[in-house]
């Protein structure tokens, strides 16, 4: 168990900062399709978009962990 708890609070870290770089990005991303730059925006929107994808990840990963019918 308590390698769970340690692996949990790894995750919540790695979370956290996900979340930062993706608020970040967002907003870099906001402000470079505001000055035209398109293709650019629209690259940095995929990192956005990974990003995302990734907190869900981490969030469904910490569920089935404290899941006792795992």
């Amino acid at each position: 168990m308590e390698d769970i708890d340690q692996w949990v609070e790894q995750l919540s870290e790695a979370e956290t900062k996900i979340a930062e770089a993706y608020t970040i990005l967002a907003e870099l991303q906001q402000a470079l399709k505001e000055a035209g730059q398109k293709k650019d925006a629209q690259a940095i929107g995929e990192a956005v978009e990974r990003l995302a994808r990734y907190g869900r990840l981490f969030e469904d990963m910490r569920q089935s962990w404290a899941d006792p019918d795992r």
